[in-house]
């Protein structure tokens, strides 16, 4: 996954949207998910130095249906995030304040984010 975002900017909001693998109780997932700590990486792909280390990220609502509500996570990018031109490497971190343990995201594909002039 690719996102661009142009040198010293801070939108638009980098977000991700969770989705349903049918493999576990997706509504208490999002309940779970409210109840968490998230946080934001990032890593310049060539160096490997962080640019972004845990910073707080945050949900979104995506749709408000009553039967199924949906979720995005994102984060919003300072000034200073964004003041170098490069490809990065980013990460969510979602911790669990329910002893359910962490999850990484993106899970199957990286996500670059392009900061361009």
């Amino acid at each position: 996954m690719d996102f661009y975002i142009k040198k010293g900017s801070t939108l638009p909001i980098l977000k991700l949207e969770l989705i349903n693998d049918g493999r576990t109780d997706y509504g208490k997932f999002y309940e779970d998910l409210q109840n968490s700590t998230i946080t934001f990486s990032m890593r310049n792909k060539e160096t490997k130095a962080l640019k972004i280390g845990n910073k707080t990220a945050s949900t979104y609502l995506l749709n408000n249906n009553l039967d199924n509500e949906e979720y995005l996570i994102g984060y919003q990018f300072t000034e200073k995030d964004t003041n170098t031109v490069g490809i990065y490497e980013g990460n969510f971190t979602i911790v669990f304040n329910n002893n359910q343990g962490t999850l990484e995201m993106p899970i199957q594909d990286k996500l670059y984010i392009h900061v361009v002039d």
